[in-house]
């Protein structure tokens, strides 16, 4: 358009210079002035526009596609001819150090406020930031460009989260009782009775087989027929999951989430109550949460989709061995990408559990490693929505 404009002004001095009057003149004289007039537009514009995110935060499962609205307001009246919006997304691999931009283009109505909406969908899992980097103002001969500025823009929604969730993989498993091996604890299963008598689940009539011990016998005085008390079930969170968050993967990332939360649901289901740990990066300490149904659960999965990777090539499993001491249950499972011997052995001789499955995401492309183990201590090698196969023969 630089060019085009140049043209119309030599032939307009071409004109005047041919032609003598008010017309030609005035021709000339608008010509001339015409970059004065659009430099004076934009920087007006530029200062009035407002683009912002409808919404603060979004939520996905991998692959689905997620609405991702974005409202731009010009209260001027006068039209723009181009701008450009930047959309500048990241995700929660640590290793991904240059930021994706996004190009946007679109033309403006005066006095109108337009919603442009963009289908976004993500192969990989986590937390996923967006935010409106920058704009600019184009004029229609785009002789110059000036950035959005105003207060309106500086002080509208400019960034926005989409969380994307794993779709969870159905395992059918048989799982061990673990409840002597936790730690005392002082909550109780609200629906499941068990063998702790330091509280009462519930009160029966006597049947055939029921413990002589357990009678209620001041209940069965008063009520003329013997009564027997059920026993509580303890909560002792025996089964422990740790998430190694250390990696640059996306692959291994999200085989690393998936198995995680598709174990710790299939553990809700049953009841089985549980707790999951890892190394939260912006806080720099361990997060250890106790599972025992599925609003756990879902608050859980909220906080582990929030945390970001790092990477720490030092100590690939740090900072759960630093820890492990004050961990004490049935059934430790590890998510992690592989690790070597020396770390493999740092923990499944810790003592801290009876019981170490290690949970190693594969890429395709990789060969699968045998390593040797103790008899308590299980390897398994485990890839995106191929959590159930990896699982199959596994007993927690």
């Amino acid at each position: 358009m630089l060019v085009v404009y140049v043209i119309l002004l030599a032939i307009s001095v071409l004109f005047y210079i041919m032609y003598v009057g008010s017309f030609s003149f005035y021709l000339m004289v608008f010509l001339f002035s015409m970059p004065v007039i659009l430099f004076a537009l934009n920087v007006y514009i530029s200062r009035k526009l407002k683009i912002s995110f409808v919404q603060p935060m979004h939520k996905a499962v991998g692959r689905s596609a997620v609405v991702l609205e974005i409202l731009v307001e010009n209260p001027t009246i006068f039209p723009v001819a181009n701008l450009e919006i930047f959309i500048e997304h990241q995700s929660a691999i640590e290793s991904k150090n240059k930021n994706n931009i996004t190009k946007i283009n679109l033309p403006l109505i005066s006095k109108e406020s337009q919603s442009l909406k963009l289908n976004i969908a993500s192969i990989h899992l986590g937390k996923i930031d967006l935010k409106i980097n920058k704009c600019r103002v184009y004029d229609f001969l785009r002789l110059f460009k000036f950035k959005v500025r105003g207060k309106a823009f500086e002080d509208a929604l400019r960034e926005t989260i989409l969380f994307v969730y794993p779709q969870y993989s159905l395992m059918e498993n048989t799982v061990s009782d673990y409840s002597g091996y936790g730690i005392e604890s002082d909550e109780y299963s609200p629906d499941k009775k068990g063998d702790d008598p330091s509280q009462i689940f519930g009160l029966h009539e006597y049947i055939e087989g029921d413990k002589p011990n357990r009678i209620h016998w001041k209940l069965t005085a008063k009520q003329d027929q013997v009564m027997v008390k059920e026993y509580s079930h303890m909560m002792t969170y025996a089964v422990h999951i740790f998430v190694n968050l250390n990696t640059g993967s996306a692959k291994e990332y999200d085989a690393v989430i998936e198995g995680a939360l598709s174990v710790s649901m299939m553990l809700t289901d049953r009841g089985i109550a549980h707790s999951m740990m890892w190394f939260d990066k912006a806080s720099k300490s361990i997060i250890s949460l106790n599972i025992k149904d599925e609003d756990d659960h879902y608050e859980c999965a909220d906080l582990l989709i929030r945390s970001k990777t790092y990477i720490d090539a030092e100590a690939r499993i740090y900072p759960f061995t630093s820890q492990s001491e004050q961990i004490c249950c049935g059934h430790l499972i590890v998510f992690s990408s592989k690790l070597d011997e020396k770390d493999i052995d740092s923990i499944s001789t810790s003592g801290c559990s009876a019981r170490y499955l290690f949970a190693f995401a594969k890429t395709d492309d990789e060969p699968q490693t045998d390593i040797t183990t103790q008899e308590n201590v299980g390897i398994i090698y485990i890839r995106k929505d191929h959590i159930s196969e990896a699982f199959s023969d596994i007993v927690f």
